[in-house]
């Protein structure tokens, strides 16, 4: 398994998840069409499809803290479907509701805008989508993304990472972004019951996980990245999810969401025991750490019109670093988009690591980055300087937004 290319396999009743091994830019974008070509029966047999990926955009952090969709994984899948002639193609989620609340575009701070326009695919923010009613638990009916339920065919991109509140995110946890807007809310009113049956209601066509960063510890917003360097493809988000939490060590049954589905047949014990057998760990990451009784509190449904009251305080800077030091939230955010651009490399203090290299989602070699910087060579996602361990590169305009992750990640992600 630690081979890149190497494959691992797991049927079951319920679909099929295969599991391999990939890290550079040229291993992701083989390991895809690999991955893909297993799967051609269930692609649409009308080459003019209404296809829509919906990766995790959970917010605004870069994908190497393994908080959101890594653009190699999407720039690949994009251009296998090419390559087998679908040509419309939609990239959509719905960031978390602070980034819908504030107004924040997780399109443009990532630059999905900019890699979506290098492929010529559109890109919905779900967040400002039309919506239709979808009962669930505990009076939970949100409005799911019409673009979503309209597709002709769904590909779920999810991450790897722990989530303070599921216990582990992805392919499950993933479909949470196609709830509209605040509507979001809806899902805590019982979250691992209605992630359940929210992938019962919705269920994607075909599945391509993102484990190239996973996130461990106090996930999804503010973990730290772990190197795992896997892609999964799976036709069915339970086993999905089943093998995902066993590659990183994390016991199926203390994931909420996946209890849910034990406790309702979808998935049992004997599908643990086989999962268990047949895949190996790969990294053992850390778990989410306890909720503090205040973050417990400010999600409570009975106490929403307290926090809907009190959220222009909670804005102020001041008041959102306090809040973030007691461990009542995860993300800090600023209204200004950063304007950083990559400029130049200097190619005396770069040696030859070519890390750069490995991260380009666009496929620049080394003598080109930091040279071509425009479309379609390059979409400033900034890859390359987020892994530069030599400060090669350099940058011009303003961090803003970005100067938190910056002081927080740039150590951690040179490292991966």
């Amino acid at each position: 398994m630690d081979r890149p290319g190497n494959t691992l396999s797991i049927t079951h009743a319920r679909g099929r998840v295969d599991v391999r091994a990939a890290w550079t830019r040229a291993e992701v974008f083989a390991t895809i069409e690999l991955l893909l070509s297993g799967w051609e029966s269930v692609l649409p047999p009308n080459h003019d499809a209404r296809i829509v990926i919906k990766p995790n955009l959970n917010n605004d952090l870069v994908a190497l803290t393994g908080n959101c969709a890594d653009l190699r994984v999407i720039a690949a899948l994009i251009e296998a479907l090419h390559r087998r002639g679908y040509s419309d193609i939609t990239v959509a989620d719905g960031s978390n509701v602070g980034i819908e609340r504030r107004n924040i575009s997780s399109f443009k701070r990532l630059r999905i805008d900019k890699l979506a326009a290098r492929y010529g695919a559109r890109t919905v923010d779900l967040n400002r989508d039309e919506g239709r009613r979808i009962v669930l638990h505990a009076g939970a009916e949100p409005l799911v993304a019409k673009t979503v339920l309209d597709a002709d065919f769904l590909i779920s991109v999810p991450k790897i990472k722990t989530h303070a509140e599921a216990g582990l995110s992805c392919a499950m946890k993933n479909w949470v972004g196609i709830c509209v807007g605040q509507d979001k809310r809806h899902m805590h009113h019982d979250l691992g019951r209605n992630i359940f049956a929210l992938s019962e209601v919705v269920q994607p066509d075909l599945i391509l996980v993102d484990g190239l960063v996973a996130m461990e510890g106090n996930g999804p917003g503010d973990g730290e990245p772990v190197r795992l360097g896997r892609l999964l493809m799976a036709d069915d988000p339970f086993l999905n999810d089943v093998v995902a939490a066993r590659l990183v060590g994390i016991a199926p049954r203390t994931v909420p969401y996946l209890q849910h589905a034990l406790d309702a047949g979808v998935v049992d014990q004997a599908l643990l025991s086989q999962v268990e057998r047949e895949v190996a760990v790969v990294v053992a990451i850390q778990p989410a750490p306890p909720r503090s009784r205040l973050a417990e509190l400010s999600e409570s449904r009975h106490l929403t019109w307290l926090k809907t009251a009190v959220q222009p305080l909670v804005a102020l800077p001041a008041v959102s670093e306090l809040a973030y030091k007691a461990r009542i939230i995860q993300d800090v955010y600023s209204l200004e988009d950063d304007t950083l651009r990559l400029v130049a490399r200097a190619a005396d203090t770069c040696g030859d690591c070519r890390k750069c290299e490995d991260v380009c989602p666009t496929g620049l070699k080394l003598e080109d980055i930091g040279v071509k910087l425009e479309l379609p060579d390059c979409v400033q996602c900034l890859y390359c300087w987020w892994v530069c361990p030599k400060q090669a590169l350099t940058l011009t305009g303003e961090p803003a937004a970005m100067q938190r992750q910056i002081d927080r990640y740039k150590g951690a992600i040179e490292g991966l």
